[in-house]
């Protein structure tokens, strides 16, 4: 940043701080992404994170148009593996809800354009590298890198598991928290602005909806050799991390190509609504949090295991109900990038860290 960048970045700061100290911090916010928009500026991206992580209490806004809920749940949805899908132009808040209450999943093909998943691969690159970069130099990490930066007001561990915090095992593959990468973060938030995420989620819930910065992730999966035989393990539903009594809606984005008939790891699906948390940690199960791999045979019976096709763009909805993991086969090279996005009805979001959803 140049001399007269830093300056109006100052200023700014000043003015934001002083309407987030009288309670105006939505208004702070809109005047530092305006900024931001006009010029990237690592500082105020910065401060924008630190900002939404402090201004995190929900909103009363009003309700969706794209649909209220209770209304009209007519709609065509073509049904393959198990799994029903729609395309971008046909989707509407009552088909979501209507296909997860009956089947627990809904593809949508083209939600997100080949421009935003090309961009959105950019900002999974960069912020997985600049997170290697920095935390492997044993220098003051930098003040004004926009692709990575754990914010001190962050709850909790900046990574998933405590072994990797201690090791400090970062790679330019896997994952990272999107709230982790002030530039990723403000131009993901821009797409979903877009789209009206904020709309279509509220209109789901029925209520004001928060983003759970915990399970807000850019992924890099690479492939691997050792996928093994049968169902596999690494089963999970995630309302098995989230606490009693949310409601939760993930929104799964491939960012490449993936899944069945492609050379990258998808996503492996129990094609059935769930209404429950199941056993986990039984059996055969080696960790926790994993439904032991016979208990899924016992379910697949009933709902055989599917891998759909996704293209870069397409999204996939799903609960925290949903029995899935990552689907890898044998013969894949190439890395799949996806955004996963959890939100969660302000009301029944328990204790997890959040931010407000604009």
């Amino acid at each position: 940043m140049n001399f007269v960048s830093r300056i109006l970045a100052s200023r700014a700061l000043s003015r934001a701080k002083k309407l987030a100290a009288n309670g105006r911090a939505d208004e702070a916010l809109r005047q530092l992404s305006q900024l931001v928009r006009q010029r990237d500026n690592p500082v105020l991206e910065r401060a924008l994170v630190d900002l939404r992580l402090k201004n995190c209490s929900a909103r009363e806004p009003a309700m969706s148009e794209v649909g209220e809920p209770g209304g009209d749940t007519a709609g065509v949805m073509e049904f393959r593996e198990g799994i029903p899908e729609v395309d971008a132009a046909d989707f509407s808040v009552p088909l979501l809800r209507r296909a997860i209450s009956e089947a627990g999943y809904l593809i949508v093909r083209g939600f997100f354009d080949q421009q935003d998943a090309a961009e959105l691969r950019g900002c999974v690159d960069a912020s997985l590298n600049a997170r290697v970069d920095i935390e492997s130099d044993n220098e003051a990490k930098p003040a004004d890198n926009p692709w990575y930066y754990p914010s001190p007001h962050f709850p909790g561990k900046h990574v998933s598991f405590a072994s990797e915090a201690s090791k400090k095992t970062y790679m330019r593959t896997g994952s990272i928290r999107v709230i982790d990468s002030p530039r990723g973060s403000f131009k993901v938030l821009d797409i979903y602005r877009k789209h009206r995420m904020k709309a279509i989620v509220e209109a789901y819930f029925g209520e004001p909806a928060v983003l759970a910065t915990r399970k807000w992730v850019f992924r890099l999966v690479t492939p691997r050799d050792d996928v093994g035989k049968g169902i596999g393990g690494g089963w999970h539903q995630d309302g098995r991390f989230m606490g009693q009594d949310i409601r939760a809606l993930n929104m799964w984005v491939a960012l490449s190509d993936c899944g069945h008939g492609t050379a990258a790891p998808g996503m492996a699906i129990i094609p059935k609504r769930i209404s429950t948390i199941l056993e986990t940690g039984t059996r055969e199960a080696q960790f926790n949090w994993v439904v032991p791999p016979s208990l899924v045979e016992e379910i697949a019976q009933a709902a055989p295991l599917t891998k759909p096709h996704f293209a870069a763009g397409d999204a996939l909805f799903f609960d925290h109900f949903s029995l899935h993991r990552s689907g890898h086969d044998e013969g894949q090279s190439e890395n799949r990038y996806a955004l996963e996005s959890w939100f969660y009805a302000s009301s029944a979001s328990a204790d997890n860290a959040v931010i407000d959803l604009v």
